[in-house]
Protein backbone atom coordinates (compact mmCIF):
# COMPACT_ATOMS: atom_id res chain seq x y z
CA UNK A 1 0.00 0.00 0.00
CA UNK A 2 1.59 3.28 -1.12
CA UNK A 3 1.68 6.57 0.77
CA UNK A 4 -1.04 8.18 -1.36
CA UNK A 5 -3.51 5.41 -0.53
CA UNK A 6 -2.69 5.66 3.18
CA UNK A 7 -3.12 9.46 3.13
CA UNK A 8 -6.44 9.11 1.34
CA UNK A 9 -7.70 6.58 3.90
CA UNK A 10 -6.57 8.72 6.84
CA UNK A 11 -8.30 11.75 5.33
CA UNK A 12 -11.49 9.71 4.81
CA UNK A 13 -11.47 8.52 8.42
CA UNK A 14 -10.88 12.03 9.81
CA UNK A 15 -13.70 13.48 7.67
CA UNK A 16 -15.99 10.67 8.82
CA UNK A 17 -15.25 11.39 12.48
CA UNK A 18 -15.66 15.16 12.04
CA UNK A 19 -18.97 14.76 10.21
CA UNK A 20 -20.33 12.28 12.77
CA UNK A 21 -19.35 14.62 15.61
CA UNK A 22 -21.04 17.59 13.92
CA UNK A 23 -24.25 15.60 13.44
CA UNK A 24 -24.25 14.46 17.10
CA UNK A 25 -23.56 18.01 18.29
CA UNK A 26 -26.38 19.40 16.14
CA UNK A 27 -28.87 16.88 17.53
CA UNK A 28 -27.87 17.45 21.18
CA UNK A 29 -27.52 21.25 20.97
CA UNK A 30 -30.46 22.19 18.76
CA UNK A 31 -32.84 19.33 17.94
CA UNK A 32 -33.36 17.42 21.17
CA UNK A 33 -33.70 20.39 23.61
CA UNK A 34 -36.52 21.96 21.58
CA UNK A 35 -38.21 18.68 20.59
CA UNK A 36 -37.94 19.58 16.91
CA UNK A 37 -39.56 17.00 14.65
CA UNK A 38 -36.88 15.55 12.38
CA UNK A 39 -36.62 12.72 9.89
CA UNK A 40 -34.11 9.94 9.31
CA UNK A 41 -32.94 7.45 11.91
CA UNK A 42 -32.45 10.36 14.32
CA UNK A 43 -36.17 11.15 14.07
CA UNK A 44 -37.07 7.51 14.72
CA UNK A 45 -34.63 7.41 17.66
CA UNK A 46 -36.09 10.63 19.13
CA UNK A 47 -39.63 9.22 18.96
CA UNK A 48 -38.50 6.04 20.72
CA UNK A 49 -36.66 8.17 23.28
CA UNK A 50 -39.83 10.17 24.04
CA UNK A 51 -41.85 6.97 24.34
CA UNK A 52 -39.43 5.04 26.55
CA UNK A 53 -37.16 7.64 28.17
CA UNK A 54 -34.04 5.75 27.03
CA UNK A 55 -31.11 7.68 25.57
CA UNK A 56 -31.27 8.64 21.90
CA UNK A 57 -27.79 7.16 21.42
CA UNK A 58 -29.04 3.64 22.26
CA UNK A 59 -31.73 3.67 19.58
CA UNK A 60 -29.43 5.37 17.06
CA UNK A 61 -26.88 2.57 17.48
CA UNK A 62 -29.53 -0.17 17.15
CA UNK A 63 -31.00 1.34 13.96
CA UNK A 64 -27.57 1.81 12.42
CA UNK A 65 -26.66 -1.84 13.01
CA UNK A 66 -29.91 -3.00 11.39
CA UNK A 67 -29.27 -1.30 8.02
CA UNK A 68 -25.59 -2.23 7.60
CA UNK A 69 -26.33 -5.55 5.79
CA UNK A 70 -28.34 -3.58 3.17
CA UNK A 71 -25.36 -1.30 2.55
CA UNK A 72 -23.02 -4.28 2.21
CA UNK A 73 -25.27 -6.01 -0.31
CA UNK A 74 -25.56 -3.00 -2.63
CA UNK A 75 -22.29 -1.13 -2.08
CA UNK A 76 -19.85 -3.68 -0.74
CA UNK A 77 -17.38 -3.45 2.11
CA UNK A 78 -16.07 0.07 1.34
CA UNK A 79 -19.32 1.83 2.26
CA UNK A 80 -19.94 -0.54 5.17
CA UNK A 81 -16.50 0.11 6.68
CA UNK A 82 -17.14 3.85 6.54
CA UNK A 83 -20.67 3.34 7.85
CA UNK A 84 -19.52 1.14 10.73
CA UNK A 85 -17.11 3.87 11.79
CA UNK A 86 -19.78 6.59 11.80
CA UNK A 87 -22.49 4.22 13.06
CA UNK A 88 -20.41 3.61 16.17
CA UNK A 89 -18.90 7.08 16.53
CA UNK A 90 -22.18 8.97 16.09
CA UNK A 91 -23.95 7.27 19.05
CA UNK A 92 -20.75 7.58 21.12
CA UNK A 93 -20.59 11.31 20.35
CA UNK A 94 -24.27 11.63 21.22
CA UNK A 95 -23.65 9.93 24.55
CA UNK A 96 -20.77 12.34 25.29
CA UNK A 97 -22.67 15.49 24.30
CA UNK A 98 -25.70 14.35 26.33
CA UNK A 99 -23.52 14.59 29.44
CA UNK A 100 -22.69 18.27 28.80
CA UNK A 101 -25.81 20.25 29.85
CA UNK A 102 -24.42 23.64 28.77
CA UNK A 103 -24.72 22.57 25.11
CA UNK A 104 -28.51 22.75 25.33
CA UNK A 105 -28.37 26.48 26.18
CA UNK A 106 -26.62 27.60 22.97
CA UNK A 107 -29.91 28.52 21.26
CA UNK A 108 -32.55 30.44 23.23
CA UNK A 109 -35.49 29.91 20.86
CA UNK A 110 -36.84 27.20 18.59
CA UNK A 111 -36.48 29.16 15.34
CA UNK A 112 -32.76 29.73 15.94
CA UNK A 113 -32.40 26.07 16.90
CA UNK A 114 -34.16 24.94 13.69
CA UNK A 115 -31.87 27.07 11.51
CA UNK A 116 -28.61 26.23 13.31
CA UNK A 117 -29.56 22.57 13.68
CA UNK A 118 -30.33 22.28 9.97
CA UNK A 119 -27.02 23.86 8.97
CA UNK A 120 -24.86 21.83 11.39
CA UNK A 121 -26.59 18.46 10.90
CA UNK A 122 -26.76 18.82 7.12
CA UNK A 123 -23.08 19.74 6.94
CA UNK A 124 -22.19 16.80 9.19
CA UNK A 125 -24.07 14.28 7.02
CA UNK A 126 -22.57 15.79 3.86
CA UNK A 127 -19.00 15.52 5.21
CA UNK A 128 -19.55 11.86 6.11
CA UNK A 129 -20.95 11.12 2.63
CA UNK A 130 -18.04 12.91 0.96
CA UNK A 131 -15.67 10.73 2.95
CA UNK A 132 -17.18 7.68 1.23
CA UNK A 133 -19.27 6.49 4.15
CA UNK A 134 -22.69 7.19 5.58
CA UNK A 135 -24.08 7.98 8.99
CA UNK A 136 -25.98 4.70 8.85
CA UNK A 137 -29.69 4.71 9.59
CA UNK A 138 -31.79 6.04 6.71
CA UNK A 139 -28.73 7.27 4.78
CA UNK A 140 -28.04 3.75 3.52
CA UNK A 141 -31.57 3.11 2.10
CA UNK A 142 -31.39 6.59 0.50
CA UNK A 143 -28.01 5.82 -1.13
CA UNK A 144 -29.29 2.44 -2.34
CA UNK A 145 -32.42 3.95 -3.94
CA UNK A 146 -30.32 6.76 -5.45
CA UNK A 147 -28.04 4.16 -7.05
CA UNK A 148 -30.87 1.96 -8.35
CA UNK A 149 -33.15 4.69 -9.71
CA UNK A 150 -30.63 7.53 -10.34
CA UNK A 151 -32.43 10.01 -8.09
CA UNK A 152 -30.83 12.92 -6.26
CA UNK A 153 -29.77 12.17 -2.68
CA UNK A 154 -31.20 15.40 -1.23
CA UNK A 155 -34.59 14.79 -2.92
CA UNK A 156 -34.83 11.24 -1.52
CA UNK A 157 -33.87 12.46 1.95
CA UNK A 158 -36.72 14.99 1.74
CA UNK A 159 -39.18 12.21 0.83
CA UNK A 160 -38.06 9.84 3.61
CA UNK A 161 -37.89 12.63 6.19
CA UNK A 162 -41.40 13.81 5.31
CA UNK A 163 -42.80 10.30 5.81
CA UNK A 164 -41.03 9.91 9.16
CA UNK A 165 -42.12 13.39 10.28
CA UNK A 166 -45.76 12.67 9.37
CA UNK A 167 -45.57 9.53 11.51
CA UNK A 168 -44.48 11.72 14.45
CA UNK A 169 -47.52 14.03 14.30
CA UNK A 170 -49.53 11.97 16.85
CA UNK A 171 -46.68 12.46 19.36
CA UNK A 172 -46.34 16.20 18.88
CA UNK A 173 -48.25 19.36 17.91
CA UNK A 174 -48.42 21.26 14.65
CA UNK A 175 -45.98 23.95 15.83
CA UNK A 176 -43.14 21.48 16.22
CA UNK A 177 -44.03 19.91 12.87
CA UNK A 178 -43.71 23.32 11.15
CA UNK A 179 -40.31 23.91 12.75
CA UNK A 180 -39.38 20.39 11.69
CA UNK A 181 -40.16 21.28 8.08
CA UNK A 182 -37.96 24.39 8.38
CA UNK A 183 -35.16 22.29 9.89
CA UNK A 184 -35.42 19.65 7.14
CA UNK A 185 -35.45 22.24 4.35
CA UNK A 186 -32.28 23.91 5.68
CA UNK A 187 -30.63 20.58 6.46
CA UNK A 188 -31.04 19.24 2.92
CA UNK A 189 -29.73 22.50 1.43
CA UNK A 190 -26.73 22.37 3.74
CA UNK A 191 -26.16 18.71 2.83
CA UNK A 192 -26.34 19.39 -0.91
CA UNK A 193 -23.99 22.38 -0.57
CA UNK A 194 -21.36 20.21 1.12
CA UNK A 195 -21.77 17.38 -1.41
CA UNK A 196 -21.34 19.73 -4.37
CA UNK A 197 -18.76 22.08 -2.82
CA UNK A 198 -16.03 22.61 -5.40
CA UNK A 199 -17.79 20.15 -7.74
CA UNK A 200 -20.26 22.43 -9.55
CA UNK A 201 -20.19 21.97 -13.32
CA UNK A 202 -21.45 24.18 -16.12
CA UNK A 203 -22.23 23.29 -19.71
CA UNK A 204 -21.49 25.93 -22.37
CA UNK A 205 -23.33 25.69 -25.71
CA UNK A 206 -21.88 28.13 -28.24
CA UNK A 207 -23.29 28.97 -31.66
CA UNK A 208 -20.85 31.00 -33.75
CA UNK A 209 -19.64 31.29 -37.32
CA UNK A 210 -16.12 31.11 -35.88
CA UNK A 211 -16.72 27.70 -34.33
CA UNK A 212 -13.41 26.23 -35.52
CA UNK A 213 -11.39 29.10 -34.02
CA UNK A 214 -13.42 28.96 -30.79
CA UNK A 215 -12.95 25.21 -30.41
CA UNK A 216 -9.23 25.51 -31.08
CA UNK A 217 -8.71 28.24 -28.47
CA UNK A 218 -10.82 26.44 -25.88
CA UNK A 219 -8.75 23.27 -26.33
CA UNK A 220 -5.52 25.29 -26.10
CA UNK A 221 -6.77 26.62 -22.75
CA UNK A 222 -7.39 23.07 -21.48
CA UNK A 223 -11.18 22.99 -21.93
CA UNK A 224 -12.78 19.84 -23.24
CA UNK A 225 -14.78 20.44 -26.42
CA UNK A 226 -17.47 18.54 -28.34
CA UNK A 227 -18.68 19.66 -31.78
CA UNK A 228 -22.26 18.90 -32.86
CA UNK A 229 -23.95 19.64 -36.17
CA UNK A 230 -26.73 22.23 -36.01
CA UNK A 231 -28.76 24.44 -38.32
CA UNK A 232 -29.89 28.04 -38.05
CA UNK A 233 -33.65 28.12 -37.57
CA UNK A 234 -34.18 31.24 -39.69
CA UNK A 235 -31.60 31.04 -42.49
CA UNK A 236 -31.31 27.22 -42.48
CA UNK A 237 -27.54 27.64 -42.58
CA UNK A 238 -25.65 24.50 -41.47
CA UNK A 239 -23.26 25.16 -38.62
CA UNK A 240 -21.35 23.39 -35.89
CA UNK A 241 -22.23 24.03 -32.24
CA UNK A 242 -19.39 24.06 -29.72
CA UNK A 243 -20.14 22.42 -26.37
CA UNK A 244 -17.91 22.35 -23.31
CA UNK A 245 -18.43 21.15 -19.73
CA UNK A 246 -16.29 22.87 -17.13
CA UNK A 247 -15.98 23.63 -13.44
CA UNK A 248 -17.93 26.66 -12.27
CA UNK A 249 -14.84 28.66 -11.34
CA UNK A 250 -13.74 28.47 -15.02
CA UNK A 251 -16.89 30.31 -16.11
CA UNK A 252 -15.40 33.82 -16.37
CA UNK A 253 -12.25 32.70 -18.16
CA UNK A 254 -14.33 30.86 -20.79
CA UNK A 255 -16.64 33.84 -21.32
CA UNK A 256 -13.69 36.20 -21.79
CA UNK A 257 -12.15 33.87 -24.34
CA UNK A 258 -15.42 33.59 -26.29
CA UNK A 259 -15.96 37.36 -26.29
CA UNK A 260 -12.44 37.99 -27.55
CA UNK A 261 -12.92 35.67 -30.54
CA UNK A 262 -16.56 36.38 -31.39
CA UNK A 263 -18.46 39.04 -29.42
CA UNK A 264 -21.62 38.10 -31.36
CA UNK A 265 -21.51 34.42 -30.39
CA UNK A 266 -24.77 33.02 -29.01
CA UNK A 267 -23.93 31.37 -25.68
CA UNK A 268 -26.15 29.42 -23.29
CA UNK A 269 -24.91 28.19 -19.92
CA UNK A 270 -26.57 25.37 -18.00
CA UNK A 271 -25.85 23.98 -14.56
CA UNK A 272 -24.95 20.28 -14.75
CA UNK A 273 -26.03 18.03 -11.88
CA UNK A 274 -23.31 15.40 -12.31
CA UNK A 275 -20.49 14.58 -14.71
CA UNK A 276 -18.80 11.21 -15.17
CA UNK A 277 -16.06 10.29 -17.59
CA UNK A 278 -12.65 11.28 -18.91
CA UNK A 279 -11.40 14.60 -17.57
CA UNK A 280 -13.68 14.54 -14.53
CA UNK A 281 -14.10 11.20 -12.74
CA UNK A 282 -11.33 9.68 -14.90
CA UNK A 283 -7.89 11.13 -15.46
CA UNK A 284 -7.57 13.47 -18.44
CA UNK A 285 -5.53 12.10 -21.37
CA UNK A 286 -3.53 14.23 -23.81
CA UNK A 287 -3.14 12.68 -27.28
CA UNK A 288 -0.23 13.64 -29.49
CA UNK A 289 -1.80 14.86 -32.78
CA UNK A 290 1.52 15.68 -34.46
CA UNK A 291 1.35 12.50 -36.52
Amino acid sequence: MNNEVIKRQIKSILLNLIGSSMLAFGVCAFVEPFHIIVGGSTGIALVLHRLTGMNVSVFALALNILVLPIGYFFYGKELVIGSILSSLFFPMSLAVFEQIPVITTIADNIMLASICGGIVCGAGIGIVMRSGGSTGGMDIPVLVISKLFHKRVDMLINVFDTIIMVCQIPFSNITFVIYGVIYTFIMTRSLQSVLTFGEDRLKFSIVSEKYEELASHLIENDFGVTMTYAESGYTKTPIKKVESVMRSYQNRAALRLIEEIDPEAFVTIEKVLEVKGRGFTLERLYIDKSW
